[in-house]
């Protein structure tokens, strides 16, 4: 009976966190103020890639996935959004999503505990985020929610990607991390830049800033990329997972006029500095004995990569390179960033 009380509890809360409120009706005895109901329209889907087979290797950060549907919202009623965003002039964005990740050391073909490498670590998670947009800046905050250890099943995706992709098993699953229930909160926020034309060139410069908390990972993380090309989008850049927040965040209301240019190219250029206070694919659990390596507290990150529109169908790539992460990995690792995207 606690067992589905649990279950129960765990799926109420996430049911909350990710379908809140389509309404409000204030409650008054002498007025009774109907409020607007809130429409969510969706703006795009994402499928993310990233893999480091993109560099042809197989370790540390070796791959993650994201299904994620883009919304525009109309007259939010989640108090999250009065609660961080108080501004006016600012449109309403929110995103959900299911993400999994997965990390490894070198040696794939062992399976004893490698006591040098980090530890074998997969967490699978939903994503819920809002966001406000106006034709300056962004400001998003998102709560991740999940399974970290066997639970995120990463093992079975890992085996099944190696599978198809006709590579050699990994062997040393059995000693992941073990089962803890994750949750992590995550704000960013970003500027948008746009220096004058060179030409028929446009460009836009994103500076940005950005914070998780959590037992998953406490970490601060400050940088900038830029687009350049043609008809660039009116958007915040091209992210990774990891860092910079949604991609496709549009500037206020340009979701109205996304699609009337019929294609669109630019070449995308990033770099960021994150300070690691926590990581638990590195410091290992939180609340019971693990594998773990000593992490270092300073990573630097530099990518480059393009996007491309044609109609409702758009395609980004960025490959990002990194200075290791913990005290014993010896070399810089870099992994590519694919994303295929659905505009409507």
């Amino acid at each position: 009976m606690l067992l589905k009380i649990k279950k129960f509890t765990f799926t109420a809360f996430l049911y909350y966190m990710l379908l809140l409120p389509s309404y409000v009706i204030a409650d008054n005895t002498e007025q009774i103020d109907l409020q607007k109901e809130e429409v969510w329209e969706l703006c795009r889907f994402n499928f993310y890639f990233e893999n480091d087979m993109f560099s042809a290797t197989d370790s540390q950060y070796s791959s993650g996935e994201k299904f994620n549907w883009f919304y525009h919202v109309d007259n939010p009623s989640n108090p999250l959004y009065n609660f961080l965003f108080t501004d006016s002039g600012y449109y309403s964005y929110a995103n959900l999503a299911i993400v999994n990740q997965i990390y490894t050391p070198v040696e794939l073909d062992r399976t004893d505990l490698i006591k040098d490498d980090r530890p074998y670590a997969g967490w699978t998670y939903l994503e819920y985020g809002i966001h406000k947009s106006s034709s300056e800046n962004l400001r998003s905050f998102y709560i991740h929610v999940g399974m970290v250890g066997p639970a995120s099943k990463s093992e079975q995706i890992q085996k099944a990607i190696h599978d198809l992709t006709g590579s050699e098993p990994p062997m040393g699953w059995d000693n992941q991390l073990k089962n803890e229930f994750g949750i992590n909160l995550r704000y960013v926020h970003k500027w948008r830049l746009t220096p004058p034309f060179i030409g028929n060139l446009e460009s836009s410069v994103i500076p940005f800033i950005e914070a998780e908390l959590g037992n998953i990972a406490i970490n601060a993380t400050a940088g900038v990329g830029m687009r350049f090309g043609w008809n660039i989008p009116k958007d915040f850049a091209v992210s990774t997972l990891d860092a910079g927040g949604e991609i496709g965040v549009l500037v206020g209301d340009e979701h109205k006029n996304s699609l009337k240019r019929e294609w669109s190219f630019s070449f995308n250029i990033s770099g960021y500095t994150s300070a690691v206070a926590r990581d638990i694919f590195l410091d290992g659990n939180t609340f019971r004995d693990s594998h773990s390596v000593d992490k270092e507290n300073l990573v630097f990150y530099m990518g480059a990569g393009f996007s491309a529109r044609y109609k409702n169908f758009m395609i980004d790539f960025i490959q990002t390179r990194s200075t290791p992460k913990f005290k014993l990995e010896n070399r810089a690792h870099t992994v590519g960033t694919a994303i295929v995207s659905w505009l409507y």
